[in-house]
């Protein structure tokens, strides 16, 4: 695999990890919802390297 096609699916992967595995790490609501704002203010104004993660969390937040 292309090292940036991989680049591309590592958001997608670990967003799936994080979402998934939360109540088993003990991730908390609290945790959830800091990191929503923070890809926001990211993805306010992002820089090329972040435009597949803002693509993500927009798909994340339309999807809840």
């Amino acid at each position: 695999m292309a090292p940036s096609r991989l680049f591309t699916l590592l958001p997608l992967a670990l967003g799936g990890l994080v979402l998934s595995t939360a109540p088993v790490v003990g991730l908390s609501l609290d945790d959830v919802q800091a990191l929503n704002r923070e890809l926001g203010r990211l993805c306010n104004a992002p820089p090329r390297q972040a435009l597949a993660v803002c693509r993500i969390h927009a798909r994340l937040v339309r999807a809840l």
